[in-house]
Order: structure tokens, then C-alpha cells, then sequence
């Protein structure tokens, strides 16, 4: 399929999934980058719920800062964490965050994709999280598992590493439209167009979608 013919698709996507989920959001709690950003690395093969039910009392009650989370140290952490999957190698990728915010930004989180992927456990995908959802970056694609499946259904890419993926949606999803086109149609993956039993019969895009009654 040519360029201008998955433009047409496109354009056809992005309508019917801002008709249907005009108000999609991140599914991770948070009240400013700090938090957000913490949460999305987190969040690495764990599910948002888990994150939520350990982090939000403790955003909350101790860990408002990089300073809190590095004067807690690394056992303390470590056992606030334990219910989140993976929590020692998170447990070390958190305090190098929080040590480079701290020496390098003054304990803010920068607002630019450059410093954010140089950042200890931050890359492509959380960056854009925290862009698009903290400083109102709309030209950022969230590659998570959702959206790299649902793409791939309705035939948008080809290819199956996150970067490209991420350069491929960029010619054909306009700037502006970006980050919504990446909430929504995450929203859509977990709804509708699901990994294991997608409801195709109950799929507002089943007329345009190569895959339909095919998964």
C-alpha cells in the first residue's frame, strides 16, 4: 500500500478513534513529571494497575522528589517496591534516575526527548509518555505493546522494532495528532483489539482493518 493510500487510512483512523474515546488518558497515576516518570519505568513488563496500588500512597506519604527516594537509599526503596515485578533491577535503575536528576537538572525532569533518553531506564517510549502527558508535546508516538499490535493489525507498519515503528507512524500520522492517535489507539488495544481474543464484531474500524475476523 502506497503512502497517500495509508494517509487516506489514516485519516479515517484518527476520526473514528477520537469519536470514540474523545477523553483517552495515561492509565499510570500521577500529579507531576516526577511522579510520571518514576511510574513509567516502573511500569516495564507490569501492568499499570501494580504501579498504581504501590506507588500512589507513597508519592503521597515520602516520595515527592528525587531527594526523598535517594535519602531512603536503596534497601528502603527497594522494599517499598517489592509488589512490582523486577523490583531489584528497577530498584538500581530509579536511584541512577533520581542521582542524574539531581546532578544534572537540579531534581527536575527535563522537557526534551535528548535528555530525557539520557536518563537511566528512560527510553523512546517513556520519554514520549512523559512529553506528550506532562508538557503537552504533541508530535511524540508511544510505542507500548497496545499500539505496536493494533497497527500492525489495521496494516499502518511493517516493522516490528519500536524506533522504526515510531519513524514509520511519523510520515503518516500528522504532528498534531500524534500523541492522541497514540492514547487512543492504545485505549483501543485494551478495549477492543485485544492480544489473545480481539472483539472484531464489536470493532468500530473492522471495514478498513486487513486483519478483521483474520487474528
Amino acid at each position: 500500500m502506497g503512502k497517500d493510500e495509508l494517509a487516506k487510512r489514516v485519516k479515517v483512523i484518527i476520526k473514528r478513534l477520537a469519536e470514540n474515546y474523545p477523553d483517552a488518558k495515561c492509565h499510570l497515576d500521577f500529579k507531576n513529571p516526577f511522579e510520571l516518570i518514576v511510574s513509567t519505568v516502573l511500569a516495564a513488563q507490569c501492568t499499570d494497575v501494580s504501579v498504581n496500588k504501590t506507588m500512589t500512597p507513597l508519592y503521597k506519604s515520602k516520595y515527592k522528589s528525587p531527594k526523598d527516594i535517594l535519602k531512603d537509599g536503596t534497601e528502603k526503596f527497594r522494599d517499598s517496591i517489592k509488589t512490582i515485578n523486577f523490583y531489584n533491577n528497577k530498584t538500581k535503575s530509579i536511584i541512577a534516575l533520581c542521582e542524574k536528576l539531581e546532578e544534572k537538572h537540579k531534581g527536575k525532569v527535563p522537557g526534551d526527548m535528548e535528555s530525557l533518553t539520557e536518563l537511566p531506564g528512560v527510553g523512546r517510549k517513556s520519554a514520549s509518555v512523559v512529553l506528550g502527558n506532562c508538557f503537552g508535546k504533541e508530535d511524540v508516538i508511544i510505542v507500548d505493546t497496545h499500539l505496536k499490535r493494533v497497527s500492525a493489525r489495521l496494516g499502518l507498519i511493517e516493522n516490528d522494532n519500536p524506533e522504526k515503528i515510531e519513524m514509520e507512524l511519523k510520515e503518516i500520522v500528522p504532528p498534531k495528532e500524534q500523541f492522541y492517535f497514540s492514547m487512543r489507539i492504545g485505549e483501543h488495544g485494551r478495549l477492543v483489539c485485544q492480544a489473545k481474543k480481539p472483539k472484531c464484531g464489536e470493532c468500530f474500524l473492522s471495514d478498513i482493518c486487513p486483519s478483521f475476523n483474520k487474528v
